[in-house]
């Protein structure tokens, strides 16, 4: 092979290099990345759990729904009220291992709650104005029902939550240990309970 042959042979490089700035020859056009997978609802999670249960433990949770029969309208407060009252809730003399029980009469339009997630409100919270220690030693909320436990005497502990409704007022029942009450003080009313009692509270 003469020079000239030689002269006329050239390398692939890709455009633009030289000696001093090599670069390869350009590949294939990387692979698109697939899309996102679709985010589930907290129902639809909640479903898609359910299934994968023995038959067992679906049928438990299906007698539990028939068992609670306030269930349906809970549902329904939860997914169409947007409207979050403040209530405060102040028990006072609560004994060492005593227990404090306060529930909404069934059949009222409201629920308890932490407040809505884009409505800035503050959420749960407990505090005392007197004592050093909030002495809960157990603290249960659902729906409808409120249970309350301490391991230490116990001059004050103040709740602060909501009620999820779009009543005027609401009504409920107290079951508390001998010496100790409770007042429940909304925007404009305040109520004070003891013992095995009925209460009923305007809120607005």
């Amino acid at each position: 092979m003469d020079a000239k042959e030689k002269n006329n042979i050239k390398d692939t490089v890709a455009p633009g290099a030289g000696p001093s700035n090599p670069k390869p020859a350009p590949g294939p056009a990387p692979a698109a990345a697939p899309p996102p997978a679709p985010l589930l609802s907290a129902a639809q999670m909640i479903s898609n759990d359910r299934k994968t249960l023995p038959e067992q433990a679906r049928q438990y949770l299906g007698a539990h729904l028939l068992a609670n029969p306030s269930h349906a309208l809970n549902e329904q407060l939860f997914r169409s009220c947007h409207s979050f009252k403040p209530i405060t809730l102040t028990f006072t003399n609560l004994r060492a291992n005593s227990k404090a029980f306060l529930s909404l009469q069934p059949g009222q339009d409201a629920i308890w709650s932490d407040g809505g997630e884009s409505e800035r409100l503050v959420g749960l919270s407990f505090s005392s104005r007197v004592d050093p220690v909030i002495y809960v030693r157990n603290f249960l909320i659902n729906a409808r029902e409120m249970y309350l436990q301490t391991y230490k005497d116990c001059n004050e502990i103040q709740v602060n939550l909501y009620l999820r409704t779009n009543q005027q007022g609401v009504k409920g029942k107290v079951d508390l240990p001998p010496g100790a009450s409770v007042t429940l003080q909304s925007s404009n009313d305040r109520s004070t309970v003891i013992g095995l009692s009925s209460f009923a509270i305007d809120l607005e």
